[in-house]
């Protein structure tokens, strides 16, 4: 019963990882001040424009970087992989993607999904949204999501119920890695600082960004987009 009750939240809040932490570095475990909140909030802010692109018939649209996250979990043992993109444009419109994929998707490096405008997720599920300047913002209801990685590049395709493509992108993949805070601290240090726990089972597992890729786990995962 634990175990589906803890299944069913995670795929509710798949994009917004409740009580995360983030650590920096690997030196940065002997600190305690290494350890601070990281804001859900703050990852739906469009990123700052740069390599990746996203060409659409409403404008162009840039970002750092495709992400790729991968978030362990301890207890029950499941992983969540997300790939997102959240681009702007130079006149302060966005445009944005979220799609879950699973264990598949790291031997493939292709993965299509069906759009949805509810923010729960699962495999073969993506949200699809943007924003025109001045104008309120916009959830696509229907259509699909294809992308392709090749080494750590990306292109991707968004197309409408009827074969339309209604926007493409590329650009650069990068990779982050959540993990139980036990996982980091045993891959570091005898001596990391403790960590903070759960207040309720309601805020859900604390997971920590494995930044220095100290961890097997995150390690594996990296390696698949070199």
């Amino acid at each position: 019963m634990r175990h589906a009750v803890l299944m069913a939240a995670l795929l509710l809040g798949a994009c917004a990882k409740p009580r995360e932490e983030r650590v920096l570095s690997r030196e940065a475990l002997a600190s305690s001040s290494a350890v601070k909140p990281s804001s859900s909030a703050a990852a739906e802010l469009p990123q700052p424009r740069g390599a990746a692109t996203v060409r659409t018939d409403m404008g162009t649209y840039s970002a750092p970087s495709v992400r790729f996250s991968a978030d362990f979990l301890g207890d029950p043992p499941v992983t969540l992989m997300l790939v997102a993109l959240s681009a702007q444009s130079e006149d302060g419109g966005y445009w944005r993607f979220r799609m879950s994929v699973d264990e598949k998707f790291l031997k493939s490096k292709r993965a299509t999904a069906r759009l949805i405008p509810q923010t729960a997720l699962g495999p073969g599920l993506a949200i699809v949204d943007y924003q025109l300047p001045k104008e309120p913002p916009v959830t696509m209801d229907e259509g699909t999501l294809e992308l392709t990685v090749t080494g750590n590049q990306v292109r991707g395709e968004v197309r409408l119920k009827d074969g339309r493509v209604r926007a493409n992108f590329e650009g650069p993949l990068t990779v982050e890695c959540w993990v139980p805070p036990a996982w980091l601290s045993g891959a570091n240090a005898p001596a990391a600082p403790p960590v903070p726990a759960p207040s309720s089972p309601e805020d859900g597992p604390v997971r920590v960004l494995d930044e220095a890729q100290a961890t097997s786990q995150c390690q594996s995962v990296a390696a698949v987009f070199r």
